[in-house]
């Protein structure tokens, strides 16, 4: 039954799942985010982000001539390729923090919209193929809606006297206006209280891993992470904090974390760029893609064991 339904409605998709990993460069990009509110309309592709799963929330950058513009309790936030409306989040404001250039507004996600293929593809999509008991049919849509833009997969290195974690993120952003970084880290972590103590983290592309190194990388990182001599990959050391580098990145920040907040699941932490150092010409990142938003892209897809 399962194979007869899959056959009538995603016939040409390999493997059904909650999104699809792919390898692009920042260029490839194809679609765009914005965020609508007070009648204005302003481009946040470059500056909005995931800061947490549970309760669901995001934060997006603004300038400070554009704050004003915009409602400040309520917006929607529409995700685009091209001309066709491809999700949108009905959001309200819990915190604006002031920065240097903008302001940083944190949105808690109210109602979602997906508008991807057709009503009864996202129906069997989501209450068939995605049904589980650890989540609701509003969580898938709401992560469909989120991943309707790539997010990018990052290695965070954290490093002490007698500890070391290395392991992959996609709840993060980087405002390049203001070189700060933030991070959405699950409040069950280990390292979590370690990065809060030393207020410092490095992160890093994934230029050229191959996936499943990846996802290994993630399989016990909460609790009990790899040694150092047990990683399938070749360190150097960042230049400031002399943090692990993995052989395989072409971009590393070294981060200071000024400030955080709990979120629910995550903490939030927003960190300001120290330092950053660059091995090779317009990088490439491994990114999650929601099913949904794939199955129209022109993205390759890449196979994972996750």
């Amino acid at each position: 039954m399962n194979s007869l339904i899959k056959n009538l409605f995603f016939k040409n998709s390999p493997k059904i799942k909650a999104f699809a990993i792919t390898r692009l460069h920042a260029s490839e990009i194809e679609e765009k985010v914005y965020l609508k509110s007070g009648g204005q309309k302003l481009d946040i592709t470059s500056t909005n982000s995931m800061i947490c799963l549970d309760p669901f929330c995001m934060a997006a950058w603004v300038t400070k001539q554009d704050v004003d513009l915009i409602d400040h309790q309520t917006a929607t936030v529409q995700f685009f390729k091209g001309a066709k409306l491809n999700a949108d989040i009905n959001v309200w404001l819990i915190e604006k923090i002031p920065a240097t250039h903008g302001y940083l507004l944190l949105y808690r996600i109210k109602k979602v919209n997906n508008y991807q293929l057709n009503p009864l593809h996202r129906l069997v999509f989501f209450g068939y193929f995605l049904r589980s008991k650890t989540n609701t049919y509003y969580s898938r849509k709401v992560i469909s809606a989120l991943y309707s833009y790539p997010r990018s997969i990052i290695i965070v290195s954290y490093q002490d006297e007698s500890y070391c974690n290395i392991f992959p993120m996609d709840i993060h952003g980087y405002i390049e206006e203001e070189d700060m970084y933030i991070l959405g880290l699950r409040t069950t972590n280990v390292t979590l209280d370690k990065i809060l103590e030393a207020k410092k983290v490095v992160v890093c592309d994934t230029n050229e891993v191959d996936i499943n190194i990846v996802y290994d990388l993630g399989k016990h990182s909460s609790k009990s992470p790899a040694s150092q001599d047990q990683l399938p990959f070749k360190t150097n050391e960042s230049e400031l904090f002399k943090f692990p580098i993995p052989d395989f990145t072409a971009n590393y920040k070294e981060i200071e974390i000024i400030a955080n907040k709990k979120m629910g699941y995550h903490m939030l932490m927003i960190g300001k760029v120290v330092n950053q150092k660059q091995f090779k010409s317009d990088p490439a990142s491994l990114y999650h893609v929601g099913f949904l938003q794939f199955q129209k892209s022109n993205y390759k897809s890449i196979d994972g064991l996750f």
